[in-house]
């Protein structure tokens, strides 16, 4: 016969899912179940899922909430599903980069969105770089001009 925490544990309808990358917390939701693509497939998870850990491959992860179906990429990482002995399981999910939507179309524009803001950085970076290389050279060049004055 089962003790009352697993019977409670078996009970539980939801599960805590938390998607988070180093800058920000994409999800922290309870949801009802959860399919990821892992280095072997597809996986389901459902509330009481025993726990492990496993590499997560860039792709979508599809969770239900409330009946509605919504949508995360993720750019591969880390997957752990985790009991607690009080409250919901929780299925957390580390990686580099994630957008969240509640459905594809929503998704497509985060994510062209997040690519727009990226490349607007990666040019700015750039330029700042392109600036520092000059005033570096610059630098140098006086630095040969004025040595054969013994001021350099």
């Amino acid at each position: 016969m089962r003790s009352r925490p697993a019977m409670a544990r078996s009970m539980t309808k939801t599960m805590q899912l938390e998607v988070l990358t180093p800058d920000e917390v994409v999800l922290n939701a309870d949801v009802e179940a959860i399919r990821v693509q892992l280095a072997d497939g597809w996986w389901g998870l459902l509330p009481g899922h025993a726990p492990f850990l496993a590499h997560v491959v860039a792709g979508i992860m599809l969770y239900r909430r409330q009946g509605n179906t919504r949508y995360v990429a993720l750019y591969q990482g880390t997957l752990e599903v985790q009991r607690r002995p009080a409250g919901p399981d929780r299925v957390l999910v580390l990686t580099a980069a994630a957008e969240e939507g509640e459905d594809l179309a929503t998704l497509a524009q985060a994510l062209e969105d997040q690519r727009a803001r990226l490349a607007k950085i990666t040019q700015e970076a750039h330029i700042e770089f392109t600036r520092a290389r000059m005033a570096l050279e610059r630098a140098l060049h006086e630095a040969r001009e004025l040595a054969p004055l013994g001021l350099g």
